[in-house]
């Protein structure tokens, strides 16, 4: 009887020892529990592909150093009509002003590929601060940097139709994407996600 007495204690405690190294290495490795990291994509949920690119003032800009801000970026062509309509109707520049102090970023990147994007850099920078060629005025500027594409973000980002915005959290997450412009209503859900962001 001692020795099956002896065995039982020997295996219930084998059983504790097990246990308490299985949950001393969980509590340890809290990642083991977590819910998995999101992949990198496009779609939203998932982390927004890093990049760097130079701005039309020279200026190189990286997603990955934003981290921490509420980033739009806005696809945009200086030939796009839509485009055009969207700035016209000054949405992107409120909310850059209302919501810039807060912690919002916007990069606009035009596309530069014929026939809706811009030629030079210069074209696409005239075009986000509402200038026509001979300078005058077209709409409100935008005051946000501005890229020309020559990397193929455009492709990375599978752009199509312009304009084109992927609204990416603090954590680098994409949260909100949204083709074309079809007026202010399109503006105000945008505000929607962004003012959530920012609370």
């Amino acid at each position: 009887m001692k020795t099956q007495t002896r065995n039982a204690v020997t295996v219930v405690g084998t059983i504790v020892v097990l246990f308490g190294v299985i949950l001393a290495f969980v509590l340890l490795n809290p990642r083991i529990l977590a819910p998995p990291e999101p992949g990198v994509g496009i779609e939203t949920g998932q982390l927004a592909p890093a990049f760097t690119i130079q701005d039309v003032n020279h200026t190189a800009w990286n997603l990955s150093l934003h981290r921490g801000q509420v980033v739009l970026l806005d696809f945009m062509g200086a030939n796009c009509e839509a485009c055009a309509t969207e700035m016209s109707a000054g949405g992107l520049q409120r909310l850059h002003a209302t919501y810039s102090p807060r912690g919002l970023t916007i990069l606009s990147i035009d596309t530069g590929r014929f026939p809706l994007g811009a030629y030079t850099a210069e074209e696409a920078w005239r075009f986000v601060r509402g200038l026509n060629a001979d300078g005058s005025r077209r709409w409100e500027a935008g005051v946000w940097p501005v890229a020309l594409d020559t990397q193929g973000i455009t492709g990375t980002y599978a752009v199509s139709p312009l304009p084109m915005k992927y609204l990416i959290d603090a954590s680098g997450k994409i949260v909100w994407k949204h083709l074309g412009y079809s007026g202010p209503a399109d503006t105000d859900a945008l505000e929607a996600q962004i003012a959530a962001l920012l609370r």
